[in-house]
């Protein structure tokens, strides 16, 4: 009887933490694996797509410290309606490589001349005043991360997006796109 008891007793506080903590955003939510470029993908009503990665593209700015990397994510981004809009206000981006480290993203590269007209994800995904991007409409997004020399060939890029609130809201989400070989 204890060999069942206690599992449960144990098991059932500690799940139901977890998805209390995931509804509100304290653990970043497990991303759902988007393969290539192809298609858009869509996370929590606005539609994402990675157009592809650029590595070096330094423009006049300082190289990255020895050893290192600037790899430049390129997305295409398409906002949703109403909440979905707004919620892009809180995306969150970081690179993965494929023995689990992970980045997030540098703001030291962020205002080259090259991004000039993308949308800058230093404060989330909005315009220049900090407004939500128009619905419908397409944006550049640039997320630069600098990385080891030996994460550049492995790297998948995370997008999240918060979506806790107001109680019946689904927990956050998290895409996770792919580098086409």
């Amino acid at each position: 009887m204890l060999a069942v008891a206690l599992p449960v007793a144990l098991g059932v506080p500690w799940w139901m933490e977890r998805e209390a903590m995931l509804d509100q955003g304290a653990i970043s939510p497990e991303p759902i694996a988007v393969a290539g470029t192809e298609d858009p993908a869509e996370l929590v009503g606005s539609r994402w797509e990675l157009r592809g990665t650029l590595v070096d593209e330094l423009e006049g700015a300082a190289p990255p410290p020895e050893g290192t990397h600037l790899v430049d994510a390129v997305f295409k981004l398409t906002p949703g309606e109403g909440k979905a809009r707004k919620r892009l206000a809180n995306c969150e981006f970081r690179a993965v490589d494929d023995q689990g480290r992970w980045w997030q993203p540098t703001s030291s590269y962020s205002m080259r001349p090259g991004l000039e007209g993308t949308v800058s994800v230093l404060y989330g995904c909005t315009d220049e005043n900090s407004k939500p991007l128009p619905a419908g409409e397409e944006a550049g997004v640039v997320v630069s991360f600098v990385v080891p020399e030996d994460a550049v060939d492995s790297l998948a890029f995370e997008v999240a997006v918060p979506t806790a609130g107001g109680g019946q809201d689904p927990a956050p989400r998290a895409m996770r796109f792919e580098q086409e070989e």
